[in-house]
């Protein structure tokens, strides 16, 4: 009997050992899901314990949260696969991949090269349109080239400037809930920032870069399972 406790001890201390070790996200996942911690919450926490019939986490703010193991385990020994089952379970209901975006993806096809170009530009016509005003050198001696002259333009930058920061808004806001959250680039995060400042810029691009990513890393997940 004492042989059996002290392995069952040994064991445990290997368990948590490894899941703070290398599975934090599961971690949180686990708070998120069965303890309906907030993201920010349940981001840092650490298994503290392990018990045949529960796990016992900490989180930053040095609370503790008892996840139950329904049914218990029958021994250690099951600890794994129910890991495994839980972390599934978890990402099923938060809609969370196990797919992981990991870094920024600038423009690369020409077609993106020249939106994100295009529409910086946008950008920066309004920010300077006030100081195109007569007597400046862009005001006389470059907008007489344009189509309509000089009002024709600045009529074209409104124009074009208030539809597409609402578009482009709205699309950094759907990136936002709909694909960084989903593949694991946290809020406030500097890559979440990389993210949504190129969004806001370009739009649809974006979204385009980070499916293609995330088609490349399924099909190197399907290979490394054969």
């Amino acid at each position: 009997m004492a042989d059996q406790r002290a392995k069952d001890t040994a064991m445990a201390e290997r368990i948590i050992k490894h899941m703070n070790n290398d599975h934090a996200d599961s971690i949180s996942l686990y708070l998120r899901h069965y303890r309906k911690l907030s993201a920010s919450s349940a981001r840092g926490a650490i298994m503290t314990d392990i018990s045949l019939s529960a796990m016992t986490f900490e989180t930053t703010d040095g609370k503790t949260h008892i996840i139950s193991l329904k049914p218990p385990m029958a021994s250690f020994a099951e600890a794994r696969t129910r890991s495994v089952d839980m972390d599934r379970e978890a990402r099923s209901a938060l809609d969370i991949s196990p797919i992981k975006l990991t870094s920024y993806l600038p423009p690369r096809k020409p077609a993106h090269i020249i939106v994100f170009g295009l529409c910086a530009m946008a950008y920066v016509n309004f920010a300077t349109k006030h100081m195109m005003v007569p007597g400046t050198f862009f005001y006389d001696k470059v907008l007489p080239w344009w189509p309509g002259g000089p009002e024709s333009y600045l009529w074209t930058v409104d124009k074009v400037f208030y539809p597409m920061l609402a578009i482009h808004f709205t699309e950094a806001f759907l990136l936002d809930r709909t694909k960084l959250r989903k593949y694991g680039v946290e809020r406030g995060s500097a890559l979440w920032w990389k993210w949504m400042a190129s969004v806001f810029i370009e739009g649809w691009g974006c979204w385009k870069r980070i499916d293609a990513e995330v088609g490349r890393k399924m099909k190197e997940a399907e290979k490394a399972q054969h």
